[in-house]
């Protein structure tokens, strides 16, 4: 069940394409459509990091005091964090 959450949490986290332009205003002729194999594989990128980040940490945390009880929540938090910088790094790169 948490492998199915942190990879609903990866989901969420995925950014889409170019989302960092927004704070630039300089005036940028219109992109092109982008391929769906694009759209996809940042999915894809989104998902496995978020089932990376989420596993990892939870792993990390299991006995800590300091998370007794709330494991599953931080670790969703950052596999929904992991999927964000991630797929932002990577939707921030030229074809």
């Amino acid at each position: 069940m948490g492998t199915l959450f942190y990879l609903a949490m990866g989901w969420c986290g995925t950014l889409y394409p170019g989302w960092w332009k927004r704070f630039f205003k300089f005036p940028q002729p219109p992109p092109p459509d982008p391929e769906p194999w694009r759209h996809i594989g940042t999915i894809g990128l989104g998902l496995i990091a978020g089932l990376a980040g989420g596993t990892l940490f939870h792993g990390r945390i299991l006995d800590d005091q300091l998370f007794a009880g709330q494991a599953a929540i931080a670790s969703g938090l950052v596999a929904f964090a992991t999927a964000s910088i991630v797929t932002g790094l990577a939707s921030s790169f030229k074809r």
